[in-house]
Parts: C-alpha cells; sequence; structure tokens
C-alpha cells in the first residue's frame, strides 16, 4: 500500500511539472514581431456573399494592412505597436501561464489607460498567434513571426 501511495504521489509531481514545462515562455513575447496573417471572421463574411471585384479588392486591404503591422515587445516591459496607420506606446506584461498580454497604453498626459488583456492562442519562439477583441465582441485573429 505504501509503495502505491509513493508511485501515486511520483505520478502526481511528474504530471504537474511536465505540465508547467511545456508552458509557453513569457519572454518569447519578447522582441519585433511582424504580421504574417490577419483573419477576421466579419471581413469573411463579407467576402463569402461578395462579387469577385469586391472580393479582391477587400483581400487587398487586408494584405495591406498586414504588410503594415509591426508589433515591438520589449525587455523593459514598454511595447510599440504600429499597424493600420495607427500607433499605440505602452507598459506590457504576461499573465501567469502566458496566455495574455496584458497592456496599458500610454496617454499623451503621460498616465496610462485601463489594462487590456490580448489572448495568446499559441506562442513559440518564432511566432505568436493574438486574438483581440474589438469592443463589438469579434474576434481578430494575428499571426505575428519575428
Amino acid at each position: 500500500m505504501f509503495r502505491m501511495k509513493k508511485i501515486f504521489y511520483f505520478l502526481i509531481y511528474f504530471v504537474i511539472n511536465f505540465s508547467f514545462a511545456q508552458m509557453p515562455k513569457p519572454e518569447w513575447v519578447r522582441g519585433n514581431w511582424k504580421v504574417a496573417k490577419l483573419e477576421i471572421p466579419h471581413y469573411e463574411q463579407i467576402l463569402a456573399r461578395a462579387t469577385p471585384e469586391k472580393r479582391k479588392q477587400v483581400e487587398e486591404e487586408l494584405k495591406i494592412l498586414a504588410q503594415s503591422g509591426d508589433f515591438r515587445f520589449n525587455a523593459d516591459g514598454t511595447y510599440l505597436i504600429i499597424f493600420a496607420g495607427n500607433k499605440e506606446e505602452g507598459k506590457w506584461k504576461t499573465n501567469q501561464y502566458a496566455s495574455k498580454i496584458i497592456k496599458q497604453e500610454k496617454l499623451p498626459d503621460g498616465s496610462y489607460q485601463k489594462p487590456e488583456e490580448v489572448g495568446i492562442e499559441l506562442l513559440t519562439k518564432n511566432t505568436m498567434i493574438l486574438l483581440n477583441d474589438y469592443e463589438g465582441g469579434e474576434i481578430i485573429r494575428i499571426t505575428l513571426k519575428k
């Protein structure tokens, strides 16, 4: 009985440590990222009903948006995002499991906005997929590459 209990505790210990070892590393967020792919479900629904000309126009617009995206997460906890002609700076960190980026945009008066969470769907050393909910409840998926 004692031996079974010992094996059971070892297995629990192994599973917990293995799970934590497999979690994404928060430091992988640091660095310069370029937008590789932009998915907006609302646009995809529009494209499904659009004429071929309109579909091509919207796809080109999305491609230009994606190409202009630059995300920089600095080691000092600051960030710079340039996307769709807009520039945003502020402070960032991840939650404990690196499943969310918690960012605070810096305002012109030097204060910071209320923290905003951006979901991390996937995080590796060279790929990060962000899920952003823009006020209307619509998820926008942004694939970033280093």
